[in-house]
């Protein structure tokens, strides 16, 4: 009962991936590259980067604004003039005049200042440029570990697919042997313990079946995630045979010199190297044009604003000339600005020595791993097959009743480990390659 009751879940389970989506790595890559809620964001970085850029350029637009004043003097203003001139006039001593001026006082115009010569706006747009290549890096960089993620994501629920395909293989494999022993059984030609040896390993390979059942959804789940699909969507992965195909085309020359980790660093080089000019030309006067055109009226009372009278005169005032501003002393700021910057130097130039050095040691260790773990997997597939053809022969000796129960469960014991170090080494010499194919700059073969 338990077997045709485990018979018809299995059936299930099958049907079930037979209906999901079977997406291949390259078609998970593109679609979680085009969809990733962090490379999304990322991409609207470089967005901003663009925006900022434009805004740098357009300082060197002219800067055009309208203005209207209008003016309560409260306590109107006085000046004191020489009055010998009119002293002659009258014939009498005055010594100096006041005049007063009106209350209220209106004021509208255009004023307009347009910069001649500022080498930090130069600066500032060539910095801009600089930040905004470094967000694509930093976009390239986001897109770079994505790959990463959903390969290995990918290459994990391929590894426990495979373990599953092949515990429901050794199931199977069992059940037939469980009925070849209940009838042997019958006919007194095994012993009862036999029977219960055999229906603790199937219970066994059930259990095991099981916990991989959900194993494999969480991890589908992840890659879910990572592809911004909906937890609801059917997704199954290849089978992990479909990698065999480019093990043996894959080749590795040496780690790349454009390596993004050393891209990030020499932009950031750039840009810290444009601030510290920056700064310097800070040093420098800048000229700029500036005009206005206004037109000013006065009177005494507010309400001769709204009547045809005298004083509602309004008093044109046109203006063009040029502005110098010639720094003089800030209090040391640009100075400490440009010691600042000369520490950031160094310090990127030893985090980029470090950085190149531990690459390399990456990609050393990598492609001796990647070596090692292809021998690994050749010789583990080598036992596999082996370990299985030592089952077969046993199980054929037992049905003629030549071997005994606990042989043929120890080889099948032996068939299962040998099955899985042969997975667990595949799934180690996966991901030995795809580190070697980030430091060489080819992950790009995943998603061809």
């Amino acid at each position: 009962m338990k077997a045709r009751n485990y018979l018809c879940i299995a059936i299930a389970v099958l049907a079930t991936s037979a209906s999901a989506q079977v997406m291949s790595l390259k078609e998970c890559i593109t679609m979680g590259l085009e969809h990733n809620l962090q490379v999304r964001s990322q991409a609207q970085d470089v967005s901003l980067a663009d925006v900022t850029c434009t805004e740098n350029r357009n300082r060197l637009l002219p800067v055009i604004q309208g203005f209207v004043n209008l003016t309560d003097n409260l306590h109107r203003g006085t000046s004191v003039t020489d009055g010998s001139g009119i002293s002659k006039l009258l014939g009498m001593d005055v010594p100096y005049m006041k005049n007063q001026g009106l209350q209220y006082t209106a004021q509208t115009g255009v004023q307009a200042q347009m910069p001649l010569y500022d080498p930090t706006i130069r600066i500032g747009i060539d910095m801009a440029d600089r930040m905004r290549e470094l967000s694509r890096l930093s976009l390239d960089k986001a897109r770079e570990e994505l790959t990463m993620q959903i390969a290995q994501l990918y290459y994990l629920a391929q590894t426990t697919n495979e373990q599953l395909r092949l515990t429901e293989r050794n199931i199977w494999s069992l059940e037939a042997l469980d009925t070849i022993t209940r009838a042997l059984r019958q006919e007194g030609m095994v012993l009862a313990v036999d029977v219960k040896r055999l229906n603790i390993n199937l219970a066994n390979q059930r259990t095991v079946h099981d916990n991989l059942q959900a194993t494999l959804e969480q991890q589908l789940n992840l890659l879910r995630y990572a592809m911004d699909l909906s937890p609801d969507e059917p997704l199954m992965v290849e089978p992990l045979a479909s990698n065999y195909s480019r093990m043996n085309s894959v080749q590795f020359n040496g780690m790349s010199s454009d390596l993004l980790e050393l891209q990030v660093i020499d932009k950031q080089r750039q840009v810290t190297e444009r601030q510290r000019r920056q700064v310097k030309a800070g040093y420098l006067p800048s000229l700029s044009l500036v005009g206005q055109v206004s037109w000013a009226n006065f009177t005494d009372k507010f309400e001769h604003y709204f009547q045809d009278h005298a004083s509602n005169h309004w008093y044109n005032n046109t203006m063009v000339g040029l502005q110098l501003n010639i720094p003089v002393f800030d209090r040391h700021t640009k100075r400490n600005a440009i010691h600042k910057t000369d520490i950031a130097l160094d310090k990127l130039a030893l985090a980029r020595e470090s950085a190149e050095k531990q690459l390399h040691t990456q990609y050393l260790n990598g492609l001796n791993d990647w070596h090692n773990n292809r021998r690994t997997m050749d010789t583990q597939r080598e036992n596999y097959m082996l370990a299985q053809e030592v089952y077969d022969v046993a199980a054929n000796q037992y049905r003629e009743g030549v071997t005994s129960m606990s042989t043929l469960l120890q080889d099948e014991m032996n068939v299962t480990t040998a099955q899985n170090a042969f997975v667990a080494s595949a799934y180690k010499y996966l991901m030995s390659e795809l580190t070697l194919l980030r430091l060489t700059s080819q992950l790009d073969l995943l998603s061809r």
